[in-house]
């Protein structure tokens, strides 16, 4: 190789090993992941929220159970109703 196309060689080479690492970090990520599984099971983002959303219902009731309790303990203790948060 001549002189003047070393450094370019070398840079291309660094570029390479460079775009090797940020694919194998984008296939280690849980985006990637997700991207993979969308394209072979197309719906299943939808499925997944509905799911989350679910379970987001069911934790909300349940904090809001706990609320009203708490309220309710805090009322007996302190003869005063306490300010609810809505």
């Amino acid at each position: 190789m001549t002189g003047s196309l070393l450094p370019v060689y070398e840079t291309l080479q660094l570029e390479v090993i460079n775009v090797l690492e940020s694919l194998g970090r984008l296939r280690e990520s849980p985006d990637y992941e997700l991207c993979r599984i969308t394209e072979q099971k197309p719906g299943v983002l939808d499925e997944l929220a509905a799911e989350r959303a679910e379970l987001l219902d069911k934790e909300s009731a349940e904090l809001e159970e706990q609320a009203n309790r708490l309220a309710d303990e805090i009322e007996e203790l302190g003869g005063e109703q306490p300010t609810r948060i809505s």
